[in-house]
């Protein structure tokens, strides 16, 4: 003869109420979830990270076919020659072709679009670019700094590897496109399309950390890291605040285009006069940066606020899935650079 047992209201068969069964339940969905965005992140950091390195990589063949095909000396002494290598080797095969790549795989992991195109009016974009420069001039100022107190506390100096100048007005046009055009647009489509929109699903203030640290490992030294770190926090945050990269691209392509008119002032006038252009430029563009926030907070755009992000998971896992394993061998091979860098006085 069947047994039955009385259930009291709200729970199940097993003794269990349906409360503890929503939130095990509940609680298992976590942590699958969790698993997924860490599994998601690994996978991230690891192609970015493989992106870095091929950045470095393709400029090591690059320079052994230059020498197999017996050009290296004509690479070393010939500045258009230089150039032209260059924009065609580093800025196109080395930075832009590694992370279209990454972005070609993750195409459908994208909550974004990858070039962000949203339309901006030329007074605010004005405005966001003199807030750029005026924070590139101030990462410049803080970045010699630190180098001047490495001198003087620990007798080092922290150098960098020497470009080509030019010495005619073509080779300045030449250098122009080499080093302030083509740059912005390639590093810019690497960075701020590529990559800062594949992680801002995981939050907006942590794609911009996350993106300014790869963009300085690709520029191999500490001094360049440290410039390219803070240049690239500017660059993502006006990147994500107007949803739009043609802001990026004019401040990175104004700022390395200082050193341009430096060497043409330089040819034209003298060494003395580029230096003091220059310094008089750091001055306008930090003014232009002050009053340009000013506008931009009166006009309720201007502010540290940023989404979130869809996630699960606290900061400190986000760095450790994206960081582990994907990004160790590049932050190894920017020691090993800087190594090579340091000086003693």
């Amino acid at each position: 003869m069947p047994q039955y047992y009385y259930t009291p209201p709200g729970f199940n068969n097993y003794g269990t109420s349906y409360a503890d069964d929503e939130r095990a339940r509940a609680q298992r969905e976590l942590l699958l979830r969790q698993r997924r965005e860490k599994s998601e992140l690994r996978r991230f950091g690891i192609f970015l990270g493989l992106a870095t390195i091929s950045y470095l990589l393709i400029q090591v063949l690059l320079a052994a076919g230059l020498q197999a095909v017996g050009l290296y000396d004509l690479f070393t002494s010939n500045t258009i020659f230089q150039y032209a290598v260059t924009i065609v080797g580093v800025s196109f095969c080395a930075v832009a072709l590694p992370f279209l790549i990454v972005a070609l795989i993750n195409r459908k992991r994208y909550c974004y679009p990858i070039v962000p195109n949203k339309k901006i009016s030329p007074s605010r974009c004005i405005a966001w670019v003199l807030f750029g420069l005026g924070c590139c001039s101030a990462s410049n100022i803080a970045v010699n700094y630190v180098i001047q107190l490495v001198k003087t506390v620990f007798n080092r100096q922290l150098t960098q590897g020497d470009t080509a100048k030019p010495s005619n007005i073509v080779e300045c046009l030449f250098e122009l496109i080499a080093i302030a055009v083509i740059p912005a647009i390639c590093e810019e489509l690497a960075m701020r399309c590529c990559a800062l929109q594949l992680l801002r699903k995981y939050g907006a203030s942590f794609a911009i950390v996350t993106v300014s640290v790869v963009f300085g490992l690709l520029h191999g030294n500490v001094i360049q890291f440290l410039f390219a770190f803070l240049v690239g926090l500017v660059l993502a945050y006006v990147t994500v605040k107007t949803q739009s990269i043609v802001p990026a691209i004019f401040i990175h392509m104004l700022n390395n285009g200082l050193s341009v008119i430096q060497d043409l002032l330089r040819l034209l006038a003298s060494q003395k006069a580029s230096e003091y252009f220059v310094s008089v430029i750091f001055i306008v563009f930090i003014v232009g940066a002050i009053a340009s926030a000013v506008y931009l907070f009166f006009k309720k755009e201007f502010s540290i606020r940023l989404d979130k992000g869809n996630t699960v998971l606290s900061t400190g896992e986000k760095i450790k899935a994206f960081f582990f394993p994907g990004m160790i061998v590049p932050f190894v091979a920017l020691i090993l650079l800087t190594l090579t860098t340091i000086k003693k006085m």
